[in-house]
Formats: C-alpha cells, sequence, structure tokens
C-alpha cells in the first residue's frame, strides 16, 4: 500500500513515476469528475480535454465517465446533474457486470476529482444545503474510492480542488457573468472559496492516509491540482503557448456578462 503526493504532471504519473506502478503496466485510464474531466461537454471547444490527452500521450485506453455539473452525491449537494455515487460509479460497475467495459486491475488507473460543484454557488458556499459541511462532502467522494475498491480497482490517483479564489466566479474582482448575475460580496466569496478549497484538500489528505492501511494491495497517489493550478497562474510563461497575450483571468470561452 503506497500514499505517493504527485506534483504537476499527470501524464508522469500514468506512466514510470507513480510509486507501487511499474512502466508499462498501465494499459487503461477509468475517470471519474465534473467539467474538468469531461470529456464530451468541455467547455473550450475545439480543444483535447485532459483525459484525451492523456490516454494519446501515454498510449493507454480511456474509459471516460466524468459528467460536467457532477457533484459527489446529489444526497449531499443536491444539483440537476449526474452526480460520482448515483450515477457515474453504477454506470461503470454495469458496465463491468454485463462486461461490455472488461478490464484487468492491475493494468487500469483510476482517477477522481470532484469538489467544485460540491462547495460552489448553489450548494455550501451560497447556504443552499443546510447541514452539510465539507466533512460530509469530503468523506462522500472517500467513499467512492471505497466503493471502487471492493469492485475490483487497485490503482487510484486522487486529484484535490484547484484555486478556485482565482476563477472568474469566485475572484475577488468578480463581475456579474453567466454563472451568477445577483447582487454578492466579491471579496467575501473569494476569501470563503479559498478557505473552503484548503479545508477540503486537508481533509482528502488526512482522509486517504487513513484509508489506505484498509485497503490490501491498492496504490493511491495524491496529485496536487492545486499547486498546479496556482504555478500556471502565478508563471503562465511555462505553460500557455501561441500569439495571444498570456491571459490568466478570463475564461475560455469568454464568460459573457448580461450585456454581452
Amino acid at each position: 500500500m503506497v500514499f505517493a503526493p504527485l506534483v504537476f504532471v499527470v501524464a508522469a504519473a500514468v506512466g514510470a513515476t507513480a510509486v507501487g506502478v511499474s512502466p508499462g503496466q498501465i494499459t487503461d485510464l477509468v475517470t471519474f469528475g465534473d467539467s474538468y474531466t469531461d470529456v464530451v461537454a468541455i467547455g473550450d471547444l475545439g480543444t483535447a480535454a485532459w483525459p484525451n490527452y492523456t490516454a494519446t500521450y501515454a498510449g493507454i485506453r480511456l474509459h471516460p465517465f466524468a459528467k460536467s455539473g457532477a457533484v459527489c452525491s446529489n444526497n449531499l449537494t443536491r444539483r440537476p446533474f449526474p452526480s460520482f455515487l448515483e450515477d457515474e460509479i453504477p454506470t461503470y460497475l454495469a458496465e463491468i457486470a454485463n462486461r461490455s467495459l472488461v478490464l484487468r486491475p492491475e493494468n487500469t488507473l483510476y482517477t477522481i476529482w470532484f469538489g467544485t460543484n460540491d462547495i460552489g454557488r448553489a450548494a455550501l458556499l451560497t447556504g443552499d444545503d443546510p447541514g452539510v459541511s465539507l466533512v460530509e462532502v469530503t468523506a462522500c467522494i472517500i467513499q467512492g474510492v471505497k466503493t471502487l475498491y471492493k469492485s475490483g480497482a487497485r490503482n487510484f490517483i486522487f486529484q484535490n480542488m484547484i484555486p478556485l479564489e482565482l476563477t472568474v466566479l469566485y475572484a475577488a474582482n468578480s463581475y456579474p457573468n453567466s454563472y451568477w448575475v445577483f447582487e454578492r460580496n466579491t471579496t467575501e466569496w473569494s476569501i470563503f472559496m479559498r478557505e473552503m478549497t484548503h479545508s477540503v484538500n486537508k481533509l482528502a489528505e488526512l482522509m486517504l492516509q487513513a484509508l489506505i492501511p484498509t485497503l490490501p494491495g491498492a496504490h493511491i497517489a495524491l496529485f496536487d491540482s492545486h499547486s498546479l493550478f496556482q504555478d500556471m497562474y502565478d508563471h503562465p510563461a511555462l505553460y500557455l503557448n501561441g500569439t495571444a497575450p498570456l491571459n490568466v483571468t478570463s475564461g475560455v470561452p469568454r464568460i459573457q456578462t448580461p450585456s454581452d
């Protein structure tokens, strides 16, 4: 059983550097998550979602189950979108059961990336789910790891939350946009979001460390998405290319304002 914090390159985690996984061992990538991982409903139209890029770069097969708008569980944070526990995992398990998807546990890597929709607007941030805290949301995601393990999964990458306070929706200098048009205290939102993302990330790290001894034969890596995105924001020239001016403060496609 191995717990290895991984920072920056997802493709490297899929390939040679993931502790407990040998070079060339992984042949299949199974993804669970929200719009950051969805390969169909992607915001940046015309480009490759990271799972597609990773699978191509690593030369492995991709099996995507992530859905845009997803939360961990609609029993905790209700949204009109599929969820991890009630939709994505059951769909995966159904395909395993009917053998439309056949995987070898030792050759398959599972990625899990949730939290953005669970703690954001129309959820915990705005008090839409009374009685639900960051603890329950984080424990829910960990429960997904347990469920997948019981079904035979053994190799996991758990991706933590990005610094959402830097995004247009939650930035201190935010403006009315297609995701939120109502009056709000943008400074308060930004501070709250920073506190919540840091809290969820630390909770997840501690819960995973406690979980590992209970999962014989499992390998779990923690991919530090937060540090990656923070570094992209602080040093965009190291990541972005092309002829347009470097821009890390607006969305692609541009998040519309009511006057647009």
